[in-house]
């Protein structure tokens, strides 16, 4: 009898009334309340940190390419354009495949710049047009071209990248550039020389987006008018006016979208110009791609996008950014030609400028 009484004593000490085990689970549950937001925002804030570490090492893999060459790579360039697309990159390769070397990816640099047998078919060195999808390196996904918070289309059809190069406020003529803008070009080199605005207040490679359905972000307009190079803010008329996140489903887009082939420098793909703020519409004049037009800095990071100045630090730059008037006309050829001229576009515009000897800008 005194055993079971000293049994009845220890589930009594030891046990869990209903009303305790109630107050431990609402303890849990205010834990895991409080835990949950700190979770969800630690991941974007490890996918920022992630994008900075890649823009940090493009940016060295530049200079390194500087160092290398006394200066640096064209936004766009190639070897020429061969008797098809197939057998000549038409002079639209990226910048980024100059820099492959300088990325510690040797091995696909060696594959891209020597002859190459695929499927029967012998590429050249430097491969063919960036649009041709049976060429292996072209279709490669690499992971140091592409922002981890980026949203993407399934399946793409080429590697895509989420970093472009800056060419200033440039909107005309930007393929066939005869003054330098920003600190890079389509078509022609620059150095450090080139950069008398300062390097720490000059853009050389920031953030686009990704293809992802109707996204602003991601995509760009194609067969514009070229009245957006008169008044850029026309270019918000593409949006749809419920969710203007989106742009308007009778907008033709871009199959491709921006960055939509990382090899690919032509205009929607590698470069952006500091015309409108981040995260604001693109748009090709006249064309599919490759063409004049408003193309936009952007990305999936709440509120803006990171940039790499040309002295290697890296700024996230917020789309509310001074970015001036909106609408008023982009440069011309012959305003440029005249010298040095300040950008129309506000502190962003100024921080795309190379030479345009704006007063020192600061980002708000």
């Amino acid at each position: 009898m005194n055993g079971k009484t000293q049994k009845r004593r220890q589930t009594h000490l030891y046990g869990f009334t209903v009303v305790e085990l109630l107050f431990v689970v609402a303890i849990i549950v205010l834990l895991a309340g409080l835990l949950l937001p700190a979770i969800r925002h630690a991941r974007p804030t490890a996918q920022r940190m992630s994008c900075s570490n890649n823009l940090k090492q493009l940016v060295l893999a530049l200079h390194n390419y500087h160092d290398t060459y006394q200066h640096f790579p064209s936004a766009m360039g190639g070897t020429g354009t061969g008797r098809s697309p197939i057998y000549g990159n038409a002079n639209r390769l990226s910048g980024l495949v100059a820099l492959l070397p300088f990325l510690d990816d040797q091995a696909r640099w060696d594959q891209i710049s020597t002859p190459t047998e695929l499927n029967g078919v012998v590429y050249p060195a430097m491969g063919p047009a960036p649009w041709v999808d049976q060429y292996t390196p072209w279709q490669e996904r690499i992971d140091s071209f592409e922002c981890p918070s980026a949203e993407l289309d399934d399946n793409p059809r080429f590697g895509p990248t989420n970093y472009a190069f800056c060419i200033g406020d440039m909107a005309r003529a930007i393929h066939q550039p005869t003054v330098l803008r920003g600190a890079f070009a389509c078509g022609m080199t620059s150095d450090l020389d080139d950069v008398t605005d300062g390097a720490s207040y000059t853009i050389a490679i920031g953030e686009i987006g990704s293809l992802s359905g109707l996204s602003v972000i991601g995509q760009f307009a194609t067969f514009r008018p070229a009245s957006i190079l008169d008044n850029p803010s026309l270019c918000r008329g593409l949006l749809d006016s419920r969710h203007p996140e989106f742009y308007a489903k009778n907008v033709p887009l871009s199959v491709l979208g921006r960055g939509g082939c990382w090899a690919d420098g032509g205009a929607g793909f590698g470069i952006f110009n500091t015309v409108l703020p981040p995260n604001s519409p693109s748009a090709a004049v006249e064309g599919r791609g490759a063409v004049d037009g408003i193309y936009s800095a952007g990305s999936f990071h709440p509120g803006g996008a990171q940039f790499a100045m040309v002295d290697g630090s890296v700024r996230f730059i917020p789309e509310s950014i001074d970015a001036g008037d909106g609408s008023s006309p982009t440069l011309t050829a012959q305003q440029l030609a005249s010298g040095s001229i300040a950008s129309p576009y506000g502190v962003w515009g100024a921080l795309g400028t190379a030479a345009g000897k704006e007063t020192d800008p600061e980002v708000d």
